[in-house]
């Protein structure tokens, strides 16, 4: 299964100690190299940057139709829009987006997407994690915004 993603879901589960979950969950997970760039090299001496540059399951790659890129750069930054077409170029079965606004662009072609919460949902459903309340409240505690309404939904759906 190939899964691409843009940089917001995999800081977030850095934050949380739980970047592991992308590996066991997916095995690999593309980056285009705009998300690189944000992580590892704008971000250079930030939180993520070491990590990532140790992990062997987060691999990058270059898009090939810049052109489209660009177009999508006009309402979303560039990793949003590279992670877009990165995941249309490869056929990604999954592609990992936060940003609401690149979500609806993004599900507009057809792409299915999680965000962080839905990764955590699938760990938890599949026994990675004990419950969702830990990491959702970790989130928090960690800078993340989370929306009051969506945080109970989540943990109503999973009686929590």
């Amino acid at each position: 299964m190939i899964v691409v993603s843009n940089t917001t879901p995999i800081l977030s589960l850095y934050k949380i100690d739980k970047l592991n979950l992308l590996q066991s969950l997916f095995g690999q997970v593309y980056v285009p190299m705009a998300v690189y760039d944000e992580i590892a090299v704008t971000g250079k001496g930030k939180q993520g940057h070491d990590e990532l540059e140790k992990v062997d399951y987060i691999l990058i790659r270059e898009i090939k139709n810049v052109f489209a890129a660009n177009l999508l750069r006009s309402q979303l930054d560039r990793g949003e829009a590279e992670a877009i077409v990165l995941a249309g170029e490869l056929g990604a079965k999954i592609l990992l987006l936060d940003e609401k606004k690149a979500r609806r662009i993004a599900q507009a072609g057809t792409q299915s997407v999680i965000g962080t919460l839905g990764i955590l949902q699938t760990a938890k459903n599949r026994g990675l994690i004990t419950d969702i309340k830990t990491p959702l409240d970790s989130l928090i505690a960690n800078g993340v915004w989370i929306d009051k309404s969506l945080y109970s939904l989540v943990l109503q759906n999973n009686n929590e």
